[in-house]
């Protein structure tokens, strides 16, 4: 199989001392921690250091309800390797959506780069390994059916360009810096079609969210929600969801019934991330239950921080009528800025 080596074991103690396999022991290696249980859960990892990191895992609370372990090595394995492998397996297992995944986001950003002999580590090595956990039951579905699905297309751990990066952590940087702050605060990412706004904003809310679990983080426990206009692209992120420990449905809102719902609680979010905000209304809508003259505005009212993704060259329904005038004379009122994404 081509230099690769593919074991199956009972996560526990006895069984990780005894990963003697040269390829498994002494080089960098990619692991899936799962259990069979009627809603069954995976941790996928990489690691150079064996032992150490599964012994670690064994030790983890978190991990005590995975029951087997699947290690993958090969001759040829670098880190780099067994990162993008791992980012691979956690983009498919999420678009095959069988496993809820315990994997967390803000422990490392994901930046594209190439290293030596990538094509065949990401498509050929890559297949096989895919091959291997179809035929033994762990996953379903084909990677061509998968690579179709808008849930792979929009999932968290797509690796992101160097701008797309750079932006996220600035989104991040203004959250942190603003969370406990008087006042409303916008952040406006502006980007034409295909730039990769939706894939910077999905990995963006996965990891605001998972900060929101983490005890050391200073957006620990806030309140925040992604809103999206259409309801298909609300399905895909309530699928993606479904595989994340920290992504919650209720959390994903089309923007009217999160207003709605925030006047009725008097209550207001912490960070409100807004996808395609160029399609939110700009007039009364009372079909759909819209009361104000404008969506953006009431959105940010009743938000902390507000993360909006602009198209000015999208603007497409009459009720809908956006121009950078109009964007300028909403964020105006509060403490705004912008910042452009150019490049996918």
């Amino acid at each position: 199989m081509n230099g690769l080596v593919f074991e199956k074991r009972e996560f526990t103690l006895d069984h990780v001392h005894t990963v003697k396999e040269l390829h498994l022991h002494n080089y960098p290696i990619v692991y899936i921690l799962y259990n069979e249980k009627k809603r069954p859960t995976a941790y996928i990892g990489q690691t150079v250091q064996p032992t150490r990191r599964l012994k670690n895992h064994i030790e983890d609370k978190r991990r005590r309800s995975l029951s087997r372990l699947i290690l993958i090595g090969h001759e040829k394995f670098n880190q780099s390797a067994t990162y993008n492998i791992e980012s691979n397996l956690i983009n498919y297992f999420i678009a095959d959506n069988h496993y809820q995944l315990q994997n967390v986001s803000q422990t490392r950003s994901r930046e594209m780069h190439n290293y030596y002999q990538k094509p065949f580590y990401n498509e050929e090595l890559f297949e096989i390994i895919w091959d291997r956990l179809r035929d033994e039951k762990i996953v379903s579905d084909s990677l061509e059916n998968l690579r179709n699905k808008d849930i792979y297309k929009l999932s968290p751990y797509k690796e992101l360009s160097p701008q797309q990066l750079d932006i996220k952590n600035e989104i991040l940087d203004f959250c942190k810096e603003h969370i406990q702050k008087e006042g409303n605060h916008v952040i406006v990412i502006e980007g034409d079609a295909g730039t990769g706004k939706s894939v910077l904003l999905s990995s963006l809310f996965n990891t605001i969210q998972d900060l929101a679990k983490d005890d050391s983080s200073l957006l620990k426990d806030t309140d925040n929600y992604l809103l999206v206009n259409h309801s298909e692209m609300l399905k895909t992120y309530k699928s993606i969801a479904n595989s994340l420990p920290n992504l919650k449905k209720r959390s994903l809102m089309k923007p009217t019934p999160f207003i709605n719902e925030k006047t009725k609680t008097g209550t207001t979010a912490d960070i409100v991330l807004v996808d395609e905000a160029h399609l939110l209304l700009t007039k009364e809508d009372s079909y759909n239950n819209f009361r104000y003259q404008n969506q953006l505005d009431e959105i940010i009212k009743r938000s902390k921080i507000t993360v909006v993704i602009f198209d000015p060259k999208q603007v497409l329904k009459i009720k809908s009528y956006w121009n950078d005038r109009l964007l300028e004379e909403i964020i105006h009122q509060y403490h705004a800025k912008t910042v452009k994404l150019q490049t996918k």
